[in-house]
C-alpha cells in the first residue's frame, strides 16, 4: 500500500498477533508504529509483541508536548479509550494511516481527525490475498478463528465476497 507510517491500534494488531499472522500487516509496506498506551493495553500477546518491537518490526511512539496532549484530550472527550485516543492523535500528528477495527471510534474520531486513511483487518487480509501472501481458504480460516476464539465478527460469509 505505502511506505509511510501505519499507526496500529490494539484491535487490529491483536487480530493478527492472536493468529500469528503479523506478516500480513508487514506486507502492506507501511512502517508500523504503536503508541505506548496500545503497548500497555496488549497483555495476552505481550511476549510476541515484545519480540516484534525488539526485532524492529514495530516501533513504539511516546507522544509528548502540549499540542499532542490537547489532541489526545479531544479524542478522550469523544468517549474513546486511551489507546484509541493516543493512536488517533499520533495518526493526525504524523499524517499517517491508522489500523483500527472499531468503526464507531472511527466515526467519532473523524469529527476531529478529518479524512484519515483507515486500514481494517479486512483490508489487510484482502491485500494479503491479492498479493498471494495467503489463499482464500486460509483467509476464511482466519475469519473463523477470529469469530470462534477471539470475539471478532465480520459481516460477510467469505473473503471471496470481497474480491
Amino acid at each position: 500500500m505505502s511506505s509511510s507510517l501505519l499507526i496500529a491500534d490494539a484491535s487490529t494488531l491483536l487480530n493478527f498477533l492472536r493468529v500469528r499472522r503479523f506478516d500480513l500487516m508487514m506486507g502492506l509496506g507501511y512502517r508500523i508504529r504503536i503508541v505506548d498506551a496500545v503497548y500497555e493495553e496488549i497483555k495476552s500477546e505481550r511476549e510476541q509483541l515484545r519480540e516484534l518491537v525488539e526485532d524492529g518490526k514495530i516501533r513504539t511512539l511516546t507522544l509528548e508536548g502540549t499540542a499532542i496532549t490537547d489532541t489526545v484530550a479531544k479524542f478522550l472527550a469523544l468517549g474513546l479509550g486511551d489507546g484509541e485516543s493516543f493512536s488517533f492523535a499520533a495518526a493526525v500528528e504524523f499524517k499517517s494511516a491508522i489500523a483500527i477495527d472499531d468503526i464507531r471510534a472511527v466515526k467519532k474520531a473523524k469529527t476531529i481527525a478529518g479524512n484519515l486513511t483507515v486500514v481494517t483487518s479486512t483490508d489487510i487480509v484482502v491485500a494479503g490475498i491479492r498479493a498471494c501472501r495467503l489463499t482464500l481458504p486460509e483467509a476464511d480460516r482466519l475469519k473463523v478463528d477470529w469469530e470462534e476464539n477471539h470475539c471478532f465478527r465480520l459481516k460477510f460469509n467469505s473473503f471471496g465476497n470481497l474480491l
